[in-house]
């Protein structure tokens, strides 16, 4: 479907075009016109949203296409069904959450046109990977995305920034290798076959491809969306870029970069290769197990707040890629509404060690015992996060763990257990986070200087939390973003019933 207002390359070219004028401004401008720049960018998805046609939620809406490359058949295909929809929703929130935060941190003083010009960019970068249909283009946006949070974590990050930055660009420029090769090997089977290149997501959905080779396809995709998602063992980079990482960069890194590895396992992965995922599901099926179980001990280990909440999201990946690759209505319709809803709790939780650290300038947890005691608005807001995280009724996460038990449970009732004893581990160490924060004892008259959460930080934690609540008691709302994808998927491609 087309519609007269190009809102996705207006929302593309916004962030681009606010990064021009930083550069034409004062640096003490840079954070107005950033929060102006990613302000408007969220009001123009906000409006996107109230055009969205829900009742077409599978079809491409606010198409556009330009060409790129006509010999090759490279084009900018841009729009958005439900789930690039509900993608570019979290990207343009999660954005806007990030600068208001950077406003009020204390740690981002120097070369504010740098750090905010990087945001914007990656903004920019990100929804053009949600929302572009040709793969090519959707491979530049997916490495761009790369060049801004490596000099965010490089040069705003703590003690071992260059360290973290130089391992977060090799793990993920490599592994893209693949998927590069993926996306060449696809585009020349489709020359073999129709007799022109082509690397337009609708037209490659229409190849009979050999069942080997679409394995191996699948393998080459595969490898780089793990390492992006990231789940054990390709996860090595994380803690690392998190734990160097300045708040809002882990902010922006856990909320939406790593929503691009699951949402291209669905969009790619199952959609081109469906015979292949198929066939591999069982496999995928206990990866993400395993990833769930070995982060949630991993997590519980650490002693840092920041790679504690990094382990967890290892945890919470595991979770996506096991729902999704259980291939029923259920276990997809998990799998999407815990991607937005990781983003979300993910974003809160890194702001919380943020905040701490500018009480107390660490991120160590034996510095944090009771460390939330005079401030009970922030307690409050802690406590709805982290519980939300941990998947109790009520909060964002719950429908995923929920929704994924009853996939498992259409296989067989020892799956199920199986996933219920990974969501026991997974919320062990959300109980050992609030009882550090809450009731462990400290001498009262280090934390009588703390003052609550107000101003800038009070504002970003309410963008987030009013949504976690929403998602929690209010989940159909969301998942009438995309149960027409999934419907698709399973009717049309993977030809199951649902």
């Amino acid at each position: 479907m087309s519609f007269e207002f190009p809102f996705i390359s207006v929302s593309i070219a916004i962030p681009i075009v606010f990064s021009f004028l930083i550069l034409l401004f004062k640096e003490k401008f840079a954070k107005y016109i950033a929060l102006l720049g990613t302000g408007l960018t969220f009001l123009v998805s906000v409006i996107a949203l109230t055009w969205f046609d829900f009742s077409k939620t599978d079809v491409v809406q606010f198409y556009e296409e330009y060409t790129i490359l006509k010999e090759l058949g490279v084009k900018l295909s841009l729009g958005a069904d439900g789930l690039s929809l509900l993608m570019y929703i979290l990207t343009t929130l999660v954005s806007l959450v990030a600068v208001i935060w950077s406003i009020g941190d204390e740690k981002i003083k120097t070369r504010l046109k740098e750090y905010y010009i990087a945001f914007l960019l990656t903004e920019s970068f990100v929804i053009g990977v949600f929302t572009t249909f040709d793969l090519i283009v959707f491979y530049v946006f997916y490495e761009l995305t790369l060049l801004p949070m490596l000099f965010v974590i490089g040069i705003w990050g703590y003690k071992l920034r260059l360290y973290s930055a130089y391992k977060f660009f090799v793990y993920i420029f490599i592994s893209s290798l693949f998927l590069l090769l993926g996306i060449a090997s696809l585009s020349v089977f489709h020359f073999k076959e129709k007799g022109n290149f082509t690397f337009n997501y609708f037209e490659l959905l229409n190849l009979n491809i050999p069942n080997g080779f679409e394995i191996f396809l699948f393998l080459l995709f595969f490898i780089a969306f793990a390492v992006k998602t990231p789940i054990v063992p390709f996860h090595t980079w994380l803690p690392d870029a998190h734990g160097e990482a300045p708040t809002a960069g882990s902010v922006v890194l856990a909320a939406i970069l790593l929503k691009m590895g699951t949402y291209a396992l669905v969009r790619f992965n199952i959609g081109l290769f469906p015979e292949a995922a198929t066939t591999l599901a069982p496999y995928l099926v206990a990866l993400g197990i395993y990833s769930i179980i070995m982060a949630s001990w991993m997590t519980i280990s650490q002693t840092n707040i920041k790679r504690f909440v990094a382990y967890s999201s290892v945890s919470h990946m595991g979770f996506v890629v096991t729902a999704m690759f259980l291939l029923t209505m259920e276990g997809l319709r998990a799998s999407v509404i815990e991607m937005f809803a990781h983003g979300l709790t993910s974003a809160g939780l890194f702001m919380v060690a943020g905040f701490v650290y500018n009480r107390l300038h660490t991120f160590n947890f034996s510095s944090l015992r009771g460390a939330i005691k005079f401030m009970p608005l922030f307690a409050t807001i802690t406590a709805a996060i982290a519980f939300a995280a941990m998947g109790l009724p009520g909060g964002s996460s719950f429908w995923g763990k929920f929704l994924t038990v009853v996939a498992a449970r259409e296989y067989s009732t020892a799956l199920a257990l199986v996933v219920i004893v990974a969501a026991f581990f997974s919320g062990a160490y959300v109980l050992y986070f609030m009882k550090t924060l809450y009731l462990d004892v400290r001498e009262e008259g280090i934390l009588m200087h703390f003052r609550d959460v107000n101003g800038y930080a009070l504002m970003a934690f309410l963008m987030i939390v009013i949504p976690v609540i929403l998602v929690g008691f209010v989940p159909f709302i969301f998942f009438a973003f995309y149960e027409g994808v999934i419907e698709h998927l399973l009717k049309y491609i993977l030809k199951l019933p649902f």
